[in-house]
This record gives structure tokens, C-alpha cells and sequence, in this order.
């Protein structure tokens, strides 16, 4: 009897316990090392930009991003309905966004743009004209997706590990030329370990928020590289006005902008179709002078510009391009 009594109690105190949850853990596994992961997190800037990391911003935009795996895949799947590839697309714009340091452009639902733009009166050709371009169209896919569940019982509880996995390839590529500069993949996992009480709270459902984790895991490992090779091409601007000895130029603060910068004026090149690539190739830029920004003004990111003075060669005209 009284060992009846302890078996019941115990079981009873045990059908009292609630399930347990260890905390979740989502890491990105870089494929360049530890060195590529501490900078990964940093891409993404949830904290004061440092001075001296500073990066003007260059006009990106997500040409396509597909699934390219088995998973959500099938015989009636397409464009409209790659769930998958929507998701790491949106994803990856929604990163972009929130470092701070793009100007991100959409392409993916252009349709429902120009839609919306009929109704409010546009034209197809005044919603082209309207249109801007990008310094570099990014285009994508999933090429590794994958889940797990692993688990150990013990005589009154189980212990449950569930891992999503996802490989992401992203190349970045001239919309002038349609180069290709930048190509390169980048792995996350996310996990989650419970552990429950058999018969309690113990179902067999996979938590579907760590597919979402995995993929932003393996965007966020691209996200220093990808930076750095847009830095890699000169931010560019154009002459808004001349007056006196002031020069208006677009881009500003916002933009990474600041009082005080030396910017170069020359005069584009003429493109020379190469005999050896095929490609156009823009001959060496003329110098024509340089510019002191001064001051600014717009209250956008896209409206915003800056009012330079000329401290060095002739004053500059509107066929003119300005590179920092």
C-alpha cells in the first residue's frame, strides 16, 4: 500500500508540472568563418552608426528571389505561388531596409504598383517615366532548405530539438550591362529544445516560426559582404542648378551626405563597345573640378539635396556627373 501511495503521488505530482521550455537559439552559420559572423550582426545595425563605418547609400532593388528546393515545391507551383522565395525576398528587402544604408527600390509587385497608380489617374507611360533606376539589381534563391527533429526520452519526460536549416544565394548584377560583380552564399539554422511531461503538451507539430528564423539567419550572414561590394562602386550624383558660385546637388544627409565633404565633378565618358568583351565599356571620365558640400536641403530621403561650393576648376553644368 504505501508503496502504491508513493507511486500515485509521485505521478500525480508529475501530472502537475507544466512543460518546460528552454529558451529558442537562431544563429547564422557564415561560409567564410566566426570573423564573417561577428561582422554579419553588425551589417544589420540595430545600434548607432559608427563615423567611421560610414556608407553612402546606393539604390538597390530584388529582381527575383525563387525557391529552388524540393520543399513547398509540386506540379502546380509557380512565380505566384513560390511561398518560399516570396518569404526570403521579403525578407531580404525588409533587412535592407532597416540597415539604413540602401535606398531599396521595389520590383517584385510592380503590377500591383502600376495598378494602384491607374486608379489614382497615371498612365502606363507616366508610371515608366516615374520609374528610377537602381546601381545594382539583386536576384536570388533558396538552394538548400531542410528540417529536423531529434529527441531523447527519459522514463517520465521527453526532450525535443527541432532545427531548420536554409542556404540562400544571392549575385548582384548591373542593370547597365547585366555584369554580375557579386556572387556568394550564406547558410543559417535555427533551433528550439523543449522539453515536456509524456502525455503533456508532447505533439508531434513542428514549429513553423524557424523556417522564417533559418532564412533571415542566412540573409543576415550575406549582409556585410553584400555591403561592402556595393561600397566597392562610386556613389554617384547629378548637378540640380547652378547659381553664382552655388551648386545644388541631389542627395543629402540621409543619404550619408555630411557638411564638409570634397566631391568630384568630371564629365562622363563616351561607351565604346568592347572588341574583346562585347560589353560597352564608358571611356576614362574627363576632371572638371571639385565640390565643398555646405548645407542641405529636402525633407526625404529621395527629395533631399545638397548645396555645394565650387573650390576647385570650372563651373560645372547639369551633363556633368559628381562622385565621391
Amino acid at each position: 500500500m504505501r508503496y502504491l501511495a508513493a507511486t500515485t503521488s509521485l505521478a500525480l505530482l508529475l501530472c502537475g508540472c507544466a512543460a518546460h521550455n528552454t529558451p529558442e537559439a537562431v544563429r547564422a552559420v557564415p561560409t567564410t568563418g566566426p570573423q564573417s559572423a561577428q561582422a554579419a550582426g553588425v551589417a544589420l545595425g540595430s545600434g548607432p552608426v559608427d563615423p567611421s563605418q560610414r556608407v553612402l547609400k546606393r539604390k538597390v532593388a530584388i529582381g527575383r528571389f525563387s525557391n529552388e528546393t524540393a520543399y513547398g515545391g509540386g506540379l502546380l507551383t509557380d512565380r505566384r505561388t513560390d511561398r518560399l522565395g516570396k518569404q526570403a525576398s521579403d525578407l531580404l528587402a525588409s533587412d535592407l531596409t532597416k540597415s539604413g544604408k540602401f535606398v531599396v527600390l521595389e520590383r517584385m509587385d510592380l503590377d500591383a504598383l502600376q495598378a494602384e497608380n491607374a486608379l489614382l489617374g497615371m498612365t502606363p507611360e507616366e508610371f515608366k517615366q516615374n520609374l528610377v533606376g537602381v546601381d545594382a539589381l539583386i536576384l536570388g534563391s533558396v538552394v538548400e532548405f531542410g528540417r529536423k527533429d531529434a529527441g531523447e526520452v527519459t522514463l517520465f519526460s521527453r526532450t525535443r530539438k527541432q532545427v531548420a536549416q536554409a542556404k540562400v544565394a544571392i549575385r548582384l548584377v548591373d542593370p547597365r550591362t547585366g555584369h554580375v560583380f557579386f556572387s556568394e552564399t550564406g547558410s543559417g539554422e535555427a533551433a528550439i529544445e523543449t522539453q515536456t511531461i509524456l502525455g503533456l503538451g508532447d505533439r508531434a507539430v513542428f514549429d513553423s516560426t524557424l523556417n522564417d528564423k533559418a532564412l533571415s539567419a542566412a540573409i543576415a550572414s550575406l549582409m556585410d559582404k553584400l555591403m561592402r561590394s556595393l561600397a566597392d562602386k562610386p556613389w554617384t550624383s547629378g548637378i540640380l542648378s547652378v547659381r553664382g558660385t552655388e551648386v545644388a546637388i541631389a542627395g543629402g544627409p540621409r543619404q550619408g551626405l555630411r557638411a564638409g565633404d570634397r566631391l568630384k565633378v568630371v564629365s562622363p565618358g563616351k561607351m565604346v563597345r568592347s572588341p574583346q568583351t562585347g560589353f560597352p565599356v564608358p571611356t576614362p571620365p574627363q576632371p572638371v573640378g571639385e565640390l565643398e558640400v555646405t548645407s542641405f536641403f529636402g525633407d526625404s530621403e529621395l527629395t533631399e539635396g545638397a548645396i555645394c561650393r565650387i573650390v576647385l576648376g570650372e563651373m560645372p553644368t547639369p551633363d556633368h556627373t559628381v562622385l565621391y
